[in-house]
């Protein structure tokens, strides 16, 4: 059983299949995923009134939300805001992002190490910014990551704000990264990435926002 709610976020007409496995094996009680669809939201809203709006009538009592990454996810409107809403405010939530493996296979190769003086064979990411939401491609730079002095040359998942794993990998053990996920709230100290830039694709038909600085960085 899922110990924390979590929101899933995911393309309807490309990654359903993904979404019914999760519900299936693991229960729909620890599970909310009722998306935004078309229609659901004014899209001449305020961009703050639009998040509280999210944030209120479908993240709920969600802690963390699990974004399902397929093909075309980046350039979903209704996912990049209900991302965005997720970290909304001061209590933002955990962040996880879940490959289909397909993809998954896409964004990483076996690659040499780039870092001055090393030679080791390490899995390397490619084609992030084609493939990641935004808002998941900047919570996983590691120059967010407070602690740390300099850029190393290496560096793991539980030095980011949102995890990206493959789907077969995470249906072995949910709780895991779920429980990593919330966990990161509190114990990660990081420079979250919050608001989603003028030309990425959201519900908010003028995209000049209404927010103010200090809501996100």
């Amino acid at each position: 059983m899922v110990k924390h709610k979590t929101f899933i976020s995911y393309h309807h007409e490309n990654e359903q299949n993904e979404k019914d496995q999760i519900i299936e094996k693991f229960g729909g009680e620890d599970f909310i995923d009722t998306s935004v669809h078309e229609g659901d939201i004014d899209t001449s809203l305020p961009e703050e009134s639009i998040m509280r709006k999210i944030r209120d009538d479908y993240l709920k009592d969600s802690t963390v939300t699990l974004v399902i990454i397929g093909e075309e996810t980046a350039q979903r409107p209704f996912i990049n805001s209900e991302i965005q809403a997720s970290l909304w405010g001061s209590n933002p939530n955990g962040l996880l992002a879940v490959a289909t493996d397909n993809l998954y296979d896409n964004i990483y190769i076996d690659g040499t190490c780039s870092g001055v003086g090393c030679d080791c064979k390490v899995r390397v990411p490619r084609n992030h910014i084609h493939y990641l939401p935004e808002l998941i491609f900047k919570n996983r730079e590691i120059g967010r990551n407070k602690d740390l002095e300099d850029t190393p040359c290496h560096y793991n998942d539980s030095q980011l704000y949102c995890s990206l794993t493959k789907f077969s990998t995470f249906m072995e053990d949910p709780d895991k990264f779920i429980n990593e996920a919330f966990d990161k709230r509190e114990d990660l100290n990081y420079e979250i990435a919050k608001k989603l830039s003028e030309n990425t694709p959201k519900i908010q038909k003028n995209s000049l926002s209404s927010l103010t600085d200090s809501l996100f960085k």
